[in-house]
């Protein structure tokens, strides 16, 4: 726990910027951490609650984390729409993630995804696909 507080907390140093642009994300805005993955095509469950794997969402990136390789994602959302792309590695030149391979632990089946949100507030999230929920709870 105290490692992922860390890391959000040099995410936002890293991320801060003296630009005039303003980011309202809303409720989407911060850490959220991964309980569960539901397959709607088997109806198999994943509890991942045990787990530290995290989405972080600060002004236009997503960083996944605790669930492998640590990827940043730009993403659009707009209503009850996600669009998640461009997955980078972490580091001096943030190098494109080239394959899926590193993406399926979060439940992406593709380099760009599209989610639905069947619900946002502070406290929760749900994100689906055709095939997936993801389940969420706010740090």
């Amino acid at each position: 726990m105290k490692k992922i507080v860390f890391l959000f907390m040099a995410l936002a140093v890293m991320f801060t910027s003296c630009d005039l642009d303003t980011f309202d994300n809303g409720d989407l805005e911060g850490m959220w951490k991964v309980q569960g993955i539901d397959s709607l095509t088997n109806g198999r469950y994943v509890d991942k609650s045990q787990t530290q794997m995290a989405f972080a969402v600060q002004k236009r990136l997503l960083q996944l984390s605790g669930a492998g390789a640590t990827v940043l994602c730009r993403f659009e959302h707009k209503g009850d729409s996600l669009v998640v792309y461009d997955p980078r590695k972490p580091g001096s030149n943030n190098p494109p993630v080239e394959t899926v391979d590193a993406l399926r632990p979060y439940g992406f089946t593709s380099l760009r995804m599209s989610f639905h949100i069947d619900l946002l507030n502070g406290k929760r999230m749900i994100l689906r696909t055709d095939d997936l929920k993801l389940y969420f709870e706010k740090y």
